[in-house]
């Protein structure tokens, strides 16, 4: 696993995406039960980096696919029904503004041609305990990686 694409993730969300207030490695920080709070501040941006596939292109390089999943996590910030005064609907829509601006700073972002441009392959809500609410965000890309 390569540590150099993990810190050029945390860097360049900390630098273009300030609202972020946690960005660390998915060390299951969100998996606590209902009476216990996460260990992180909200927002936060958790990252797994997967090699979900290698192929030889020489004995010493390999062509690396990499998965790299941002599981981005929100406090419940009020009521977001049709019917809510709007300044409380706005605040609870906050986060749509942060899960816009990650995606803007990575969707063709190589830091600094490590890896090809990256793509975003797909995106998932999900409500857990507490009402946090979590959007995983699923990125593809390549590189090659010599030994």
């Amino acid at each position: 696993m390569n540590k150099d694409i993990f810190v050029s993730l945390c860097d360049r969300l900390e630098k273009e995406v300030p609202s972020l207030r946690w960005i660390d490695e998915d060390l299951g920080q969100l998996n606590v039960g209902n009476s216990t709070r996460p260990a992180v501040d909200f927002p936060c941006c958790l990252i797994d980096i997967e090699y979900s596939g290698c192929r030889d292109l020489t004995d010493l390089c390999q062509l690396v696919d990499l998965k790299i999943t941002l599981k981005l996590a929100f406090p419940y910030q009020g009521e977001s029904y049709n019917k809510a005064p709007e300044k409380v609907r706005e605040k609870a829509l906050d986060r749509y503004a942060v899960i816009s601006e990650v995606h803007d700073c990575l969707q063709g972002w190589t830091a600094d041609e490590i890896f090809s441009p990256l793509s975003r392959r797909s995106g998932r809500p999900s409500v857990m305990a507490g009402g946090i609410k979590t959007y995983t965000l699923v990125y593809g890309t390549t590189f090659e990686e010599y030994q």
